[in-house]
């Protein structure tokens, strides 16, 4: 069972706290085309050199919800995109335009998400967007989408780039950035900037090895292996004053850069950080689009969102499964396929399309389909049920060595007898690799489809990402590399 959670809808929230098949993929669109500007996007002559990051506060009052700014940060580096500044993918509960304050220009859109949980009525989180320094003042708006796929401004500010308000300091955290692999200029290049926590100054050595570690896991996976020559990797490091993370179930309170800690999504699983200013300020070492975070812990855990960084237990068992699973989530925008079955569902209670790239409520205009395969039936069947019973025996069983304090060599060896038997479970599916509809995803048993039986975003015991998932990363390695 996975660690994370991608961006869901509230009811989702509630039940949950890995091709070369991407050829056999034609992935239409994932939501709705970007829509026009009132006015042209502005050309690449507007921005300059750098960057402004906002550093925001997301609010959630009864329902209601704001985005105040805290700070107004210029970065020296955008390695982001300098071509269709305004267009681009349209992915994301929320997104980001920025428009000429004066002419109305759309200079930049960009979609994220946030960790705030969408269940809660209340709530707060800090997160950080970023965009091309612009020459003149903007307005900057934070958007939301609606489940109909619409979007409605919740926050707007004005922001002079040549303010004094804006902060040009030097970073006040100290750091080494050492290259991991480069593949060619940041501006036409993915750029992944893996930072770690709970690393001494006398561990440096280990979160480079580490780091290194980690980018071998991303890139034995495809996508990512053939595609590694469109990334550019860097380690960038800044010590903690303890070794090791927070963790309750151990009992550990841990000092450390960025403050990692499991249980931070209402799941003993759910590790996060929780200082963003520390990590967005030690990510701008380096030039970076993504940030992957290496928790110094053993126990199994991760999170991640679209935009954000994502966060792994690199020491675990499952380390390389982390990795490759929560930075998918990050960089392609990726639902989670899994769900937890319950008597009767969950059921997607909505009618809205979701905008994950590789799940879809319609089984009659899916978001894929596979042009070499005959057609079948719509959903596809596979065995669901004997899955299900399964699954849910699964979850009991493992809930109940983390109630018990088990130690983690023996959740290790339980994962790994799993493991097994769930390749054959989902073997009985037959042996090749089928592109459909797949009913069960987004944590949802009804309602939702997946495109194959298995994924890297499914199950644990998973080598591969399904075909839309493929497609989905490589759309967003491409929107990097024009």
């Amino acid at each position: 069972m996975p660690a994370s959670h991608a961006r869901f809808s509230p009811a989702r929230r509630s039940v949950l706290r890995r091709t070369g098949a991407a050829g056999l993929s034609l992935l239409i669109p994932a939501c709705s085309p970007p829509e026009q500007a009132k006015t042209p996007p502005a050309s690449t002559p507007d921005v300059a050199e750098g960057a402004l990051r906002l550093d925001l506060r997301q609010w959630r009052r009864n329902g209601a919800e704001e985005f105040t700014l805290e700070r107004v940060r210029f970065e020296r580096k955008w390695s982001g995109r300098r071509k269709n500044l305004a267009g681009g993918l349209d992915w994301g509960d929320y997104r980001l335009s920025v428009y000429d304050s004066v002419s109305g220009a759309l200079l930049f859109r960009q979609g994220f998400d946030t960790n705030l949980e969408p269940a809660a009525r209340s709530g707060t989180t800090r997160i950080s967007v970023r965009f091309p320094a612009p020459q003149r003042p903007v307005r900057a708006e934070i958007e939301q989408r609606r489940e109909e796929g619409a979007v409605h401004v919740v926050s707007s500010v004005t922001i002079d780039p040549n303010a004094d308000s804006v902060e040009r300091a030097p970073g006040e955290i100290a750091t080494r950035v050492h290259l991991i692999f480069a593949g060619g200029e940041p501006h036409a290049k993915v750029d992944l900037a893996i930072l770690g926590d709970g690393y001494l100054e006398s561990e440096y050595p280990k979160f480079v090895s580490d780091a290194a570690r980690a980018a071998g896991y991303l890139f034995s996976v495809d996508p990512f292996t053939k595609r590694k020559l469109d990334f550019n990797v860097y380690a960038v490091f800044a010590p903690s004053a303890s070794s090791g993370v927070t963790d309750a179930y151990l009992g550990l309170n841990k000092d450390t850069v960025f403050r990692c800690a499991y249980y931070t999504g209402g799941s003993e699983r759910s590790l996060a950080d929780g200082n963003n200013h520390a990590v967005r300020e030690v990510a701008a070492a380096a030039p970076y689009d993504f940030v992957l975070i290496l928790a110094n812990a053993r126990r199994y855990g991760g999170s991640s969102y679209f935009g954000g960084p994502a966060v792994v237990a690199i020491d675990s068992a499952a380390a390389r499964y982390l990795v490759v699973h929560e930075f998918a989530h990050a960089i392609g925008g990726l639902a989670d396929e899994y769900y937890v079955p319950a008597a009767g569902g969950p059921v997607f209670p909505g009618t809205g399309e979701p905008w994950h790239p590789n799940v879809t409520i319609s089984p009659h205009h899916a978001k894929w389909r596979d042009p070499l395969s005959e057609a079948g039936p719509r959903p596809t069947r596979w065995n669901k049920a004997e899955y299900e019973t399964y699954f849910a025996d699964y979850v009991r069983r493992y809930n109940g060595l983390r109630e018990s304090g088990a130690e983690e060599a023996a959740v290790e060896k339980f994962l790994e007898r799993e493991r097994g038997r769930q390749a054959a479970l989902l073997a009985k599916n037959g042996r090749g690799r089928r592109v459909g509809l797949f009913e069960g995803a987004n944590g949802y048993a009804k309602g939702v489809f997946r495109s194959e039986v298995d994924c890297i975003m499914f199950s644990l015991q998973t080598d591969y990402f399904c075909a839309a998932c493929s497609a989905a990363i490589e759309r967003m390695i491409d929107e990097h590399c024009r």
